[in-house]
């Protein structure tokens, strides 16, 4: 069964990296009680409470719930003009495929759709307490409109700098690579990050980085420093349940 949901979200969206301002957000969902307010985060970009009254209103059994993809539209003042993502989860046992957007004007839409099953992939939260890490200040370009897409992968995949930065993101702070190589069954997620420009024919974004969180580059076969060292993740910085660094930095 196929269900839309349509609330209403006052945004204040400003990115800190601008105005110095937070992104803060209302759900106003009558004639439910007073609606909840997102607590401001240092970085900017509460997604992490935003899940929660996702899952509150979708009725999404949060254990089972798995990130799809995810895209952020920042215009060039640091407001959020767009946010939509995608996950799948369970709800009274049956596995569900969601779609969550909010528009500038502060409109949250979400779509609920039955499907077969529920894809393997990480817990939404796991990429969203990252995603808010990311400084963005560092990434805006001359007129400040940034495109993030975030999606999850599997296969054989290489990346390598020459055709754009990347980097391994450790607490908020970017650590630059050379060279991340895939190859297993085992889903990971790319943060895409370009400079949008907008034109006649509305926004078009130019590449500008691949970002990788800790926890999706242990499971890369081969991962290098750009003066060509093996890349090995700072002591202590690897998630709590991450045992084992499987074939990072082994050469190929």
């Amino acid at each position: 069964m196929n269900q839309t949901h349509i609330g209403a979200i006052a945004l204040t969206c400003c990115i800190a990296f601008f105005a110095g301002a937070l992104f803060t957000c209302v759900l106003v969902h009558n004639p439910e009680p007073p609606a909840p307010t997102l607590r401001q985060n240092i970085y900017g970009l509460p997604l992490s409470e935003m899940w929660a009254i996702v899952q509150d209103r979708t009725g999404v059994e949060n254990s089972t719930a798995v990130l799809g993809d995810f895209r952020l539209v920042i215009d060039g003042h640091g407001a959020v003009e767009q946010l939509s993502f995608e996950f799948y989860g369970d709800d009274t046992g049956l596995p569900h495929w969601y779609r969550v957007a909010a528009s500038s004007t502060g409109r949250v839409t979400w779509n609920s759709l039955e499907v077969d099953r529920v894809p393997p992939g990480e817990h939404p939260l796991t990429l969203f307490t990252e995603i808010e890490r990311i400084p963005y200040r560092e990434l805006a370009g001359e007129n400040g409109i940034l495109i993030v897409g975030v999606s999850s992968q599997s296969g054989g995949l290489g990346y390598d700098a020459s055709y754009g930065d990347l980097y391994a993101l450790r607490q908020g702070e970017f650590i630059p690579l050379k060279h991340v190589g895939f190859n297993t069954t085992e889903p990971w997620y790319t943060i895409d990050v370009s400079h949008g420009v907008k034109d006649g024919s509305g926004l078009v974004g130019t590449y500008y980085c691949t970002i990788f969180t800790l926890r999706d580059l242990v499971k890369a076969e081969r991962v290098y420093y750009p003066d060509g060292r093996f890349f090995w993740p700072p002591p202590g910085s690897l998630p709590a349940d991450t045992d084992e660094l499987p074939g990072l930095g082994a050469a190929s």
